[in-house]
């Protein structure tokens, strides 16, 4: 088994073993096709040489599918393709932050470039189960709180004024606190202190503050997540990592209320939790099928429960009676089924795959999902600005989990 510089490694030559970072993730998996773009990714890794079968496409060397009996080839999802300059800057992104993080990002690194539609042919553990019964039996999580029923109601009703609005929240002390906290950050930016509730209300704007009272009632919505299944901290790290990214771009697309992409983000796995707190053996079935073999967790979830988390998390904003905007970016931020990606489900989906990137915690996930190429094209942005969005992601994280979920969320 040679180990090459990286200098003499060869389009089509096969990796004979893993190639890892510093910090032991696997950075291209053994049975790997080397292809054009391989060497930016090790080299942005700062690795060297690589060991080599020296065989090429289609040869000896090539990996088999290492998905269990019954389960569809996985090829699909390995790294048997050249990848898409979006993935290389990922990669260098990753590499950049990962220090000063302290993270190491999701593995295997290298995903597949394409139209990337979920795979159906497994049958699942069990008898397959529709995201509507399961939000249906939701019990209190079918609702949300009181104050947010109310401020919808009143934000939607045209004659409403700043100081209806400011009625229904003074009586929630805990969330008229939060808010303030969150108005005064950096995180937002306002020129000055914000003192009061009712100037808080036309600082922020009605929208926004809609959105932002969303953002922190759902927060309270989820107790009682078995630990072995997700920490609510990686969890909440992660939902807002992928909520700032996901504001980033949208200020980078000029968008009108950017407010409501960093709650998109926020919630877009949002399912995930109501698939722990509800079926938490099925969901276990589900990681390890997704940990223990090549397939994405949506795909393992489908195999075993009936549907993924993204079904779930959108009926469950049903019964929540959400916006679409927000119901879409939940079902697909991954895969948008037979329609197109949306504005929406197309940032967010860019947007989770750069906070899994930077290891900013996890729904459960340990590999990034596929990436779509078709997502990335709607947003009409260079490759360059992930490295911006990586740094506004890093610069704020921190803040935002003691803005959103303080002291109160174990490790």
């Amino acid at each position: 088994m040679p180990v090459l510089p990286l200098g003499e490694l060869q389009i089509g030559q096969t990796i004979a073993t893993d190639v890892s970072n510093s910090r032991g993730q696997v950075i291209l998996a053994a049975g790997t096709v080397v292809g054009r773009l391989h060497p930016t990714l090790l080299r942005a890794w700062g690795i060297t040489s690589v060991p080599v079968n020296g065989e090429t496409a289609g040869g000896s060397g090539t990996a088999g599918s290492d998905s269990p009996p019954g389960l569809p080839d996985a090829s699909e999802t390995s790294a048997n393709r050249d990848n898409h300059p979006v993935l290389v800057a990922l990669t260098t992104a990753a590499a950049r932050f990962a220090e000063k993080l302290g993270t190491a990002p999701a593995k295997p690194f290298i995903i597949t470039v394409g139209k990337g539609g979920p795979r159906e042919s497994a049958k699942p553990g069990g008898p397959p189960i529709s995201p509507e019964t399961i939000a249906g039996k939701a019990g209190n999580l079918a609702s949300l709180p009181s104050v947010y029923t109310r401020l919808e109601k009143t934000i939607s009703n045209p004659s409403s004024s700043a100081a209806d609005i400011t009625k229904i929240l003074r009586n929630d002390q805990g969330l008229i606190a939060r808010l303030l906290r969150i108005a005064n950050s950096a995180f937002y930016g306002f020129p000055r202190r914000v003192e009061g509730l009712e100037e808080a209300v036309r600082i922020i704007g009605t929208r926004q503050l809609h959105d932002l009272v969303l953002a922190t009632v759902v927060l309270t919505q989820f107790q009682g997540v078995d630990a072995h299944l997700v920490t609510m901290r990686s969890f909440w790290r992660h939902s807002l990592a992928c909520g700032i990214a996901a504001r980033s771009f949208a200020t980078l697309r000029r968008e009108s209320n950017t407010e409501r992409f960093f709650v998109a983000g926020l919630l877009h796995d949002i399912g995930s939790l109501v698939l722990y707190q509800l079926l938490p053996d099925r969901s276990q079935a589900a990681l390890e099928r997704h940990r223990n073999t090549t397939l994405s967790l949506e795909d393992a979830e489908r195999a075993t429960i009936g549907c993924d988390h993204g079904a779930v998390g959108s009926a469950i904003m049903s019964l929540w009676r959400l916006p679409e905007f927000f119901k879409d970016v939940a079902a697909s931020h991954h895969y948008p089924g037979h329609r197109r990606h949306t504005t929406g489900t197309a940032v967010v989906h860019v947007a989770d795959l750069l906070a899994l990137s930077l290891g900013l915690g996890s729904n459960g996930e340990v590999r990034l999902p596929r990436f779509s190429e078709e997502a990335w094209n709607l947003m009409g942005l260079a490759p360059e600005c992930l490295d911006q969005v990586a740094e506004e992601v890093v610069s704020h994280i921190e803040e935002a989990e003691k803005m959103f979920v303080g002291d109160d969320v174990p490790a």
